[in-house]
């Protein structure tokens, strides 16, 4: 009895250990499809056996396989929620089987025209500015845009920390009221960019190498700038000194000004209280800036003499970190620190992981 038994035993792992090795190869599996829509994989798995499908990239994302009529062929559907590379392979028993790959994009969202200026409201949203047509969206991150406002040329979009939405427009500063953006005040020539601090004072600068104040009366007065094509003032009063060009401007949680000096390649730092300026940190051809609640502040810049553009994250005490190469000419923070870009020629608005320096879409025109 007992060498019956070694022989049955032995004889059940020749069998387990002969068992056939499934092949496993993928029928039908689309190289794109777009976020949240189904996409249907097909596979033949000889002999027939049990297996699920696991898609992996920006989440990990798996379904069971199912029969179908015709024998060994399996079939499942996928709902990839984020825009990325996937990748699909076919779990059976212990083996993983790679498949092939999935580029996923966004939907065209057809409200997203010239996207060229984007700020993040209290809520996560992102308020976007479109150059030539288009006019004011909302955009939720992995959502649709939703129509604000009509604008003509909007140049720059900024949120106050009340929540009021401001925009600049042709050497105009525009406010939203209801859903139409009102002049609040003009004459400001080449108006390039805007920032608003908690006491309804609005920050704008010009091209012309100036920075204005627009209070809430609408009366304009100048915080610096002596509107000469160079650079000088370090230490000093910032109505002595010269800008070259400013493209971008920011309050921070500090109360102070943050300019981008573009053609210096510098970011300026106006400290209201003493009416001083100084350089945090030299940079590249700014073209936007804006200051997390840490005090992290992130400019974006172009590419220009064989240099590349990006993304830039300087320390309050002037330690910078390229944490993005590639073309953006925008950047917002969202309250809960999230960072969004946006890359204009590409129509596209991107969230930035700035561990890595990886980008996902999240909306595209």
């Amino acid at each position: 009895m007992r060498l019956v038994a070694v022989l049955a035993l032995v004889f059940t792992a020749t069998a387990a250990s002969a068992a056939p090795v499934p092949r496993v190869r993928a029928l039908a599996l689309p190289s794109t499809a777009l976020v949240g829509a189904p996409l249907r994989v097909s596979v033949s798995i000889t002999p027939p056996t049990r297996a699920s499908l696991v898609a992996t990239g920006p989440a990990t994302v798996r379904a069971q396989l199912a029969r179908t009529k015709k024998r060994g062929v399996y079939s499942a559907t996928l709902r990839l929620a984020r825009a990325g590379s996937w990748a699909v392979s076919a779990a059976v028993g212990r083996r993983t089987v790679r498949l092939g790959r999935v580029a996923v994009d966004v939907a065209r969202d057809p409200l997203l025209l010239d996207p060229f200026t984007i700020a993040a409201d209290s809520q996560g949203a992102l308020l976007v500015g479109q150059l030539t047509a288009g006019g004011l969206v909302r955009v939720t991150p992995r959502g649709r845009a939703t129509a604000v406002a009509p604008a003509g040329r909007t140049v720059h979009v900024t949120v106050s920390p009340g929540g009021t939405i401001y925009a600049v427009g042709t050497d105009s500063l525009l406010r939203l009221q209801g859903n139409a953006l009102v002049p609040v005040a003009g004459g400001l020539e080449g108006a390039t960019s805007a920032a608003a601090d908690a006491n309804g004072n609005v920050y704008v600068a010009e091209y012309g190498g100036w920075v204005r104040k627009v209070a809430p009366d609408g009366t304009v007065t100048t915080v610096a700038g002596t509107g000469k094509e160079a650079f000088s003032g370090d230490g000093g009063p910032a109505t002595a000194a010269a800008l070259f060009h400013p493209h971008g401007i920011a309050v921070g949680p500090d109360g102070a000004i943050y300019v981008a000096d573009t053609e210096n390649r510098r970011i300026r730092r106006i400290d209201l209280a003493t009416g001083r300026i100084s350089t945090l940190a030299e940079a590249g051809l700014v073209v936007a800036v804006t200051v997390a609640a840490n005090g992290t502040v992130y400019t974006a810049d172009v590419a220009r003499d064989g240099v590349s553009g990006g993304v830039t994250a300087t320390t309050p005490s002037g330690t910078a970190t390229r944490i993005y190469r590639g073309d953006v000419n925008g950047v917002a923070v969202a309250p809960d620190g999230s960072l969004y870009l946006n890359a204009w020629e590409a129509k596209r608005i991107l969230l930035l992981d700035p561990r890595t320096g990886r980008t996902e879409t999240v909306a595209r025109g």
